[in-house]
């Protein structure tokens, strides 16, 4: 039962009501503050009004020998955030990405890539990255699910990690792309490996 609420609850963050209903617009960083203080009669829209986004979006790569890791990045905004009807809405971004044989080559061939269905489904995966900052200029955190192993009924979103990218700023073109476990306990059967890139630097293309 654990299992379906948690990916009932990553499923939800994908839908948008029918009617949203009027804003209080706060900046992206009072969603993270534990000492803003909210009205219950008032639905916030917790926005990146300082645009500390729109260096990330893109598309980034790590090269290693003649395997390079590519990252696609966007921005979707008014994200609505659990319970059901929304409270909240937050800007948000998302991501892809997929490991190359010979990148950009006539023999270029996709070694793995998170944009697949969802296991034995005709639904793909929406995003498989949601960046829940920047709230400051360059530093980027948020979820990662590592999907590029087989497939686990048990754990649908495979490893789940907590991911930094923080970019350079004398070099924006450059990025420290980490992704470490998350802290506190693991089921015996949880998957705890990474196949994708855990240190590296990433480079803008695009």
């Amino acid at each position: 039962m654990k299992k379906i609420f948690s990916l009932s609850i990553f499923f939800f963050v994908f839908s948008l009501s029918a009617q949203i209903p009027p804003l209080k617009v706060e900046e992206l960083k009072e969603y993270y503050n534990s000492n803003f203080k909210k009205s219950p009669l008032l639905t916030y829209y917790y926005k990146d009004v300082n645009n500390y986004f729109a260096p990330f979006i893109g598309t980034w790569i790590y090269q290693n020998g003649n395997q390079t890791f590519v990252l696609r990045l966007w921005k979707v905004e008014l994200k609505p955030v659990y319970p059901d009807p929304p409270k909240a809405y937050v800007d948000e971004l998302r991501g892809h990405y997929k490991l190359v044989q010979n990148y950009g080559t006539a023999n270029e061939q996709t070694v793995y890539t998170s944009e697949i269905n969802i296991g034995n489904s005709n639904t793909p995966w929406p995003t498989i990255i949601m960046g829940n900052s920047p709230i400051r200029p360059y530093e980027m955190g948020g979820q990662i699910y590592d999907i590029s192993q087989p497939f686990n009924q048990s754990h649908p979103l495979g490893t789940e990690g907590e991911l930094k990218m923080n970019i350079n700023p004398v070099n924006p073109n450059t990025a420290q792309w980490k992704v470490t476990l998350p802290q506190g306990m693991r089921g015996m059967d949880q998957p705890s490996t990474f196949t994708i890139p855990t240190n590296v630097t990433l480079t803008k293309v695009n």
